[in-house]
């Protein structure tokens, strides 16, 4: 079986390139049983899906997905606190899409599991955010647009950091059952995510050091130390990097934007340099 792997294709800001025609030829010259894509295909669930349904008509190739960041959000002409009240509405909806959740539908082939789920941020990343009192966190996030999707009435400065504790928690409820299975010490376990499990993954320039806050979170990557995962792909920095730490392989499988690519006018050339193949 051949898995791949994709994100953060922002169709939507990368709109002068056909990605239904482009991904339908990248699957068969791949010969893809399955394509994941790892959030941030569109803003807004429902744009997300209805893409996905579009490329499955495109294509034998079956086709899941995880929700990124973007796909919690609602389309600019709509109001502030209907984004606010909609983004746990949005998250349901992407888990819970019988035909392309990977969260609903987890690979096991062989001695593989393949899973996948949502993921936040907590700013564990950054190294001084735990050592702020509660107004400079409140300061601090502000200067982060994207809070305000998911700020609560209280706007309380922690708010992001629950999001995040619920993604852990059904992470390690997978983690848990696969290795709880008969002989399921043995399974070797992909996780898919779309945030940042190590600051090593991101940008080690101090001009960016503000900015790895909002990437991910450190516990992620301690989940996958517990329970001995192979391999997590991840995605939303748009920097494609891969590295090895503790036992797992991290890679990361950002598109982008069209402004960064290697093949800024050849988007099945730039598909085909992205996508990280899994084999199993």
């Amino acid at each position: 079986m051949r898995i791949g792997f994709i994100g953060d294709l922002h169709i939507d800001y990368n709109t002068h390139h056909d990605f239904l025609t482009a991904l339908a030829e990248a699957c068969n010259c791949l010969k893809l049983d399955t394509i994941v894509f790892c959030g941030d295909t569109l803003t807004g669930a429902e744009q997300a899906l209805t893409f996905y349904a579009k490329l499955r008509s495109r294509t034998n190739t079956k086709v899941l997905q995880i929700p990124g960041n973007h796909e919690l959000y609602c389309l600019p002409e709509q109001s502030k606190n209907k984004l606010c009240l909609d983004a746990d509405e949005y998250m349901d909806l992407m888990l819970n899409d019988e035909r392309t959740s990977l969260f609903k539908n987890p690979i096991v082939h062989g001695q593989w599991c393949i899973i996948g789920g949502p993921s936040w941020y907590d700013y564990s990343l950054h190294r001084n955010y735990r050592r702020m009192d509660a107004l400079a966190k409140r300061r601090f996030l502000h200067r982060n647009p994207e809070y305000k999707y998911l700020q609560d009435k209280k706007e309380s400065p922690f708010i992001n950091e629950k999001i995040t504790a619920k993604s852990l928690m059904l992470m390690e409820r997978q983690l848990r059952t696969i290795r709880e299975r008969e002989n399921g010490k043995h399974y070797k376990i992909c996780s898919v995510i779309h945030m940042l499990p190590l600051a090593e993954m991101y940008k080690s320039s101090h001009v960016w050091a503000t900015t790895v806050a909002f990437m991910g979170s450190k516990y992620y990557a301690e989940l996958y130390e517990t329970y001995g995962v192979d391999l997590c792909i991840c995605a939303h920095s748009h920097i494609r990097r891969s590295l090895t730490k503790n036992g797992t392989t991290y890679v990361n499988v950002s598109l982008g934007h069209n402004f960064k690519w290697k093949h800024k006018t050849n988007l099945y050339s730039e598909l085909l340099e992205t996508i990280y193949v899994l084999e199993i």
